[in-house]
């Protein structure tokens, strides 16, 4: 019985693929293990965003090379964006790597490790499996449960944006939608093993769109399903944001009540210059009817800092947005050229250190801003889906409110609580970014 060990480097896609690749190993008969030591196999899904993601990535594939004096038959697979984005400079540098397989090929992984060596790909002698298949959308296959409380579901692979710092649309290809019926299978799948929550994946999620749904009808299919309690999604794009789609949003108990829209830049010169597709009037109009409703609705976002070209004037654009738009919490990059895109080529206008100096004040504004948003929160009972237990008080639980604030409570001595189950908790301290609260 072989074991095999799975590390995941980036954004939730890449935690669905893996566990979709884990599913077909078990299915093989084998068993996962968290020791990297104990593996036979071991599969590395990488991340290309940043270059940095690329780096870290490589260094922890050289370090498996140890692993060959104490079992020499074992595996090793690298796949994901960087398989696609550095392929054949990987099974140079990588000498300890057996394949090199890109988003579009993790079909082939079992017959890879387990086929006859006269199977047509083994007899091919390649080591390297990353064309891109428009066709490959991975219908009837689904991702193994990670955990008792919520599942990723994958329903867009690809994108069509093209923004111009983005090297994902050049390595995962153009968008392809996942049959809608196919989605809930997986969703029901989750649900039959006492799933509650799940989360639907996309690069632009919200332009999900088949011959008989869109992303609309597709959420209100999804709340139908019996057991589903929580529907999340990520990440949708500002354009793809329709009356239609805001009415379910609020309306529809089941859809949870938080949204991570990026923003990248407040400024339109800049946003032009991206390529992003929306406008900041665009962008304002969905934050305002989100919580025209629900002024409790959080939004987090991701912003670029010192873009090539940005101006002061562009960069104060920024800070005015995230003033207006009261983000919940941001995630801040300082940018970074991606060789590959459009903007690899232009020449920067701005020093490390003034991007640096920009981020840092960016960081400090969102920093007090979730400080405020949090405060909000302080007096009111929420009812909180249970995760897991606090790693610095086994005593204490973790779990989220509807609009995603993480809560850390103590339960009642003799009442038994566990992972996935619903509790109703006051909200009555933050410390640091985590708010607390009493059980009612």
């Amino acid at each position: 019985m072989k074991k095999y060990h799975l590390a995941t480097y980036g954004c939730q896609m890449n935690e669905y693929d893996s566990a979709m690749i884990a599913q077909e190993l078990d299915m093989c008969g084998c068993v996962e293990t968290n020791n990297q030591e104990d593996a036979d196999i071991i599969i590395v899904n990488t991340c290309s965003v940043r270059e940095k993601a690329e780096e870290t990535a490589i260094v922890n594939i050289s370090k498996l090379k140890y692993l060959r004096k104490k079992n020499p038959d074992v595996k090793v697979v690298v796949c994901g964006c960087m398989a696609k984005n550095r392929g054949p400079e990987l099974l140079k540098r990588l000498k300890n790597v057996n394949y090199i397989v890109g988003p579009d090929q993790y079909r082939k992984i079992p017959e890879l490790l387990f086929g006859d060596a006269q199977s047509p790909l083994h007899k091919t002698h390649h080591k390297m499996f990353i064309d891109e298949d428009r066709d490959e959308n991975y219908l009837g296959e689904y991702a193994k449960l990670q955990n008792d409380v919520s599942a990723f579901v994958a329903i867009q692979r690809g994108c069509n944006k093209r923004c111009s710092y983005c090297i994902v649309p050049y390595l995962r290809g153009p968008e392809k939608y996942r049959d809608m019926d196919d989605v809930l299978t997986e969703v029901k799948r989750a649900a039959d093993k006492g799933i509650t929550e799940v989360m639907l994946l996309g690069q632009t999620v919200n332009a999900y769109k088949t011959p008989n749904a869109d992303f609309t009808t597709l959420l209100t299919k999804v709340s139908e399903i019996g057991g589903i309690k929580r529907i999340r999604f990520t990440s949708p794009h500002p354009r793809h944001y329709t009356n239609e789609l805001i009415d379910v949003l609020l309306n529809n108990p089941k859809v949870c009540h938080y949204a991570h829209i990026p923003l990248q830049s407040g400024s339109d010169a800049i946003l032009k210059k991206m390529r992003r597709q929306h406008n900041m009037e665009q962008y304002m109009t969905v934050i305002e009817q989100l919580r025209s409703k629900d002024p409790y609705y959080a939004i987090s976002t991701d912003v670029i800092c010192g873009f090539v070209g940005e101006t002061d004037e562009d960069f104060e654009q920024t800070i005015k947005a995230f003033e207006a738009c009261q983000f919940d919490t941001a995630y801040m990059f300082i940018y970074s050229p991606r060789k590959g895109t459009e903007s690899f080529n232009e020449a920067e206008i701005l020093t490390p250190e003034e991007k640096s100096a920009r981020h840092s004040r960016l960081v400090e504004l969102q920093n007090a801003i979730t400080l405020k948003r949090n405060q909000m929160m302080i007096g009111r009972t929420e009812e909180i889906l249970v995760e897991h237990g606090s790693t610095r008080d086994k005593t204490e639980l973790v779990g989220k409110t509807d609009n995603f604030k993480k809560v850390i409570f103590k339960p009642e001595e003799g009442r038994i609580i566990k992972p996935g189950d619903y509790v109703k908790v006051k909200i009555d301290d933050i410390r640091g970014w985590t708010l607390r609260g009493t059980l009612v």
